[in-house]
């Protein structure tokens, strides 16, 4: 689907942009030509960028695991070493103190 008629610039072409880091509609209009011209696709395109609707971008959070205490022991007891799920492949955990 073409986002700029003006500039023939599709929506892969505006995703593949916004996957490369831009985060504003002046990136795009930088990388690609939208809304340079008459700028009617100019609220089409900004959907596209991180927290718009159409957005691939998804939000990350980090998250502080206790190392020491009884989460930590709960929540790393590892099985036997012989035993494993049948779908499973041993994923080797580090915690750093």
């Amino acid at each position: 689907m073409y986002i700029c008629v003006c500039n023939a610039v599709t929506e892969r072409q505006v995703r593949s942009c916004v996957d490369a880091g831009a985060t504003s509609l002046d990136d795009l209009e930088f990388e690609l030509g939208v809304a340079s011209c008459c700028g009617s696709c100019a609220a089409t395109a900004a959907e596209y960028l991180p927290g718009g609707r159409c957005s691939s971008v998804c939000h990350v959070q980090s998250m502080a695991v206790p190392a020491h205490g009884r989460l930590a022991e709960s929540a790393l007891s590892l099985p036997d070493q012989g035993a494993q799920a049948a779908n499973s492949f041993p994923i080797p955990i580090v915690v750093a103190a």
